[in-house]
């Protein structure tokens, strides 16, 4: 897991390079947080942002082609809640196989 900080100073954080790494971390985020509010996929698989609502926080599951998978908070805000679901989610994953 990387942590950092795009143009417009948002803190992501990246989860995996790996494309079929997206699910793992899609179920993870229902199984923790419910259904995705909002789902885009890009018919072509190049891209994918799912949001969910965390107690009232749009935290989005991004999927990017060349960037792999990540996840950030809507609007930039609350960023220790992100910072605690990419621990939780990373967490699981360093201990499943």
């Amino acid at each position: 897991m990387r942590e950092y900080r795009d143009a417009s100073n948002r803190l992501s954080f990246d989860l995996s390079d790996q494309e079929e790494e997206f699910g793992h971390f899609a179920q993870q985020m229902i199984s923790i947080h419910g259904k995705p509010v909002n789902r885009l996929d890009d018919p072509l698989g190049d891209q994918r942002y799912w949001d969910f609502d965390v107690d009232g926080t749009i935290v989005v599951l991004h999927f990017d082609v060349m960037a792999g998978v990540s996840i950030h908070v809507e609007d930039g805000s609350h960023e220790e809640l992100l910072r605690h679901i990419a621990k939780e989610l990373t967490r699981d994953h360093r201990t499943r196989s």
